[in-house]
């Protein structure tokens, strides 16, 4: 069965990156459940589209992307020299934990999930999905792949330390997910395509599927020597993607717009909605149980940043923390509202307090919102490069990716990412006046 999962038989599907996919009848079983096809209506990139129309494209075919890939890295590495040694059940353990990785997610792409302590990562929401016994996958996992369920959701959710997670469960883990992973190559590429900016043209993709090689003393992927140039794409190509199109300053607009307006929400006395559902909805789905909740609500301020987002009347960049400005004072206090969306409320809050004595008329509240991207993105390289007789060092092969001899691709790369890519804003409604005023005073209260 192991085999008849790894080889190209079954019902094909064309895909527009890795062109035809194909799945055997244990796969095909998954896809067809309901919590699978819930994911042609998650968008990939959430609000991406607002700024680059074609992002359009969903958590499902990027799910059979991972799955696709994934097949090709294990077939390389069940003959590696030294081969990766796994028994018949880790290989169909490893094919559906690669099928069904985003299972969990949100509607929206990953914005909800900095919405704590209202939703959890999407790996936890997949590991009770995968455990339902009241749902298919369960059953589907038990009878036709003839696994453990509980392996498949260690693998996806493997970070998760309420959980104790067995070797043999994190070698998959650690090949499914890392700096070298089929998720991260499929995404790049899949988005850079649908987004129609270029970047992920440069990556061989050939030639970096065909370096991939097992590391036994990590127990994780590695490259040869003939992989550093794809490698070096691949990284320089996350570094331009979360700098022109995860993090430009419309995606970051809507996607703060959307999570207060959630928040006013969930945070109201008298919500009847249940965030820890929001996993089971599409996008669709939730948008019109959103906005019944607040019409019931009568939350107008919520209702305004919400219709914003779907109208694409976006808020305005009031003021940015450029790399100068971020001492380590201010960056402890960031890191402070990142991971406590009510502190970061109650600061948007006292903002538009503040302001609107100064402009001698009233704001609500939510007419200034401060904008943290994700403090455990950078483009760090956790791999090991083969060499072998032709090491152009005197150090023990292998060597380390961002070890100088390899590359020195992450000397100029990492300050620059943190300084060009992750950027800190402040963001307002469109009033002039309000733009001024933040633009010139609202750092000055970030504290």
């Amino acid at each position: 069965m192991e085999h008849q999962l790894l080889a190209d038989q079954g019902k094909a599907i064309r895909d527009p990156v890795w062109g035809y996919i194909h799945l055997p009848p244990p796969v095909l079983s998954l896809i067809d459940t309901e919590d699978f096809q819930r994911l042609r209506n998650i968008t990939q990139l959430g609000y991406v589209h607002l700024v680059y129309p074609g992002a359009r494209h969903s958590r499902f075919e990027h799910s059979l992307g991972v799955y696709h890939l994934a097949k090709q890295f294990m077939s390389r590495l069940l003959v590696s020299d030294p081969p990766l040694q796994l028994r018949d059940e880790d290989i169909r353990v490893f094919v559906a934990a690669t099928l069904l990785h985003d299972i969990g997610h949100y509607p929206f792409s990953h914005t909800l999930e900095e919405l704590m302590p209202f939703f959890v990562l999407h790996e936890e929401r997949a590991r009770q999905i995968i455990l339902d016994q009241d749902r298919p996958i369960y059953h589907i996992l038990q009878t036709q792949f003839e696994i453990d369920p509980l392996r498949v959701a260690n693998v996806i959710d493997y970070k998760n330390a309420q959980h104790s997670i067995p070797p043999e469960d994190l070698l998959l883990a650690n090949i499914l997910s890392g700096t070298l992973d089929p998720d991260k190559i499929d995404y790049l590429l899949r988005d850079s395509l649908f987004c129609g900016v270029p970047f992920g043209e440069s990556v061989n993709r050939d030639r970096l599927a065909s370096s991939i090689k097992y590391d036994p003393e990590r127990k994780r992927l590695a490259i040869t020597s003939k992989g550093v140039d794809a490698v070096e794409a691949l990284v320089f190509t996350n570094y331009l993607m979360y700098r022109n199109v995860y993090w430009h300053h419309g995606v970051r607009s809507a996607s703060a717009m959307f999570k207060r307006a959630v928040q006013e929400i969930l945070l109201h006395p008298e919500c009847q909605l249940d965030g820890n559902r929001f996993h089971l909805l599409t996008e669709s789905e939730l948008i019109a149980e959103l906005k019944s909740e607040q019409q019931r609500l009568q939350l107008t301020g919520s209702a305004e940043l919400l219709n914003g987002t779907i109208y694409r009347r976006l808020y305005k960049v009031g003021a940015v923390i450029h790399p100068g400005e971020r001492k380590r004072a201010l960056m402890d206090f960031l890191y402070e509202l990142f991971h406590n969306p009510d502190k970061r409320r109650e600061k948007e809050i006292e903002l538009c307090h503040t302001f609107s004595q100064k402009l001698g008329r009233p704001l609500s509240g939510h007419e200034i919102l401060i904008d943290i991207p994700g403090f455990n993105k950078s483009p760090e390289v956790d791999l090991k490069v083969f060499y072998g007789p032709e090491s152009p060092s005197e150090k023990a092969d292998p060597l380390t990716f961002d070890d100088p001899e390899v590359t020195r691709l992450r000397d100029s790369l990492l300050d620059n990412f943190e300084d060009q890519a992750k950027i800190f804003r402040i963001f307002c409604i469109d009033d002039p006046q309000l733009r001024t005023l933040v633009r010139n005073e609202a750092k000055r209260h970030l504290n």
